[in-house]
């Protein structure tokens, strides 16, 4: 039986990379993910661009299905959880009574995002809001800060995606990088795209060595990030 996850043990705790791009931290039973953008089909069909609008009915139900799976005592979602400011006015009614179902089962944190720093309606969802958090010897934020810190720091933003090839065609796929000191998570969410680990960007973040955790379609791969 094929695994879907990877494990890796960071600052004596005990973490699972799954493959549907989020992590568990063992200890605390701690779920961590990144980047939701629960309303960017419908923010995408208010600017004429024609999507599916289920994206908000699939997330809901895939965070479900986890909570059902993993019975997780706290959920920290690392910024972008929705599109825009307006996303939780936009839901529909059924999405936001399932919304809150969710965050009644579990203690769910927000960490602020650049998406949805000023978003409208947080008293309807339930959860606790944070611009930053820490436990232990953990930082959750949404961007990774450019400060060298003793401590591990877990983030999102950047939708981090690798190009593997395979018969001489190259697939894109989401990825984790984890480097000594820090985690930066791929995005959780439907139509988000992703940002290419070797692009300028990520290479003014990734100065050393890292890992890179691929979730591939079939299995989950461990590769070395090359400088």
């Amino acid at each position: 039986m094929i695994k879907n996850y990877l494990s890796k043990k960071i600052f004596n705790s005990d973490l699972n990379f799954h493959k549907s791009g989020f992590l568990m931290i063992k200890q605390t039973n701690t779920i961590v993910l990144a980047d939701i953008h629960l309303g960017k089909g419908t923010s995408l069909n208010k600017n004429c661009i024609q999507v599916p609008p289920y994206d908000i009915k699939e997330t809901l139900k895939k965070l479900n299905d986890i909570v059902d799976e993993y019975s997780p005592s706290k959920i920290i979602s690392l910024g972008d959880s929705f599109h825009d400011k307006f996303s939780i006015l936009n839901m529909e009614k059924s999405d936001l009574n399932e919304l809150k179902k969710i965050t009644k089962r579990v203690n769910f944190f927000w960490i602020n995002g650049n998406h949805d720093h000023d978003l409208i309606g947080k008293d309807k969802i339930g959860g606790f809001f944070f611009d930053s958090y820490k436990e232990n010897n953990f930082y959750f934020r949404h961007i990774k800060t450019k400060k060298k810190t003793k401590n591990f720091e877990f983030s999102g933003h950047f939708h981090p995606k690798v190009s593997i090839k395979i018969n001489n065609s190259r697939f894109f796929y989401k990825c984790f990088i984890v480097s000594k000191d820090f985690c930066i998570l791929p995005s959780f969410g439907y139509y988000t795209g992703g940002m290419d680990i070797y692009s300028k960007d990520f290479k003014e973040i990734i100065n050393d060595v890292a890992d890179i955790i691929v979730l591939g379609k079939k299995k989950i791969l461990l590769k070395k990030y090359k400088i």
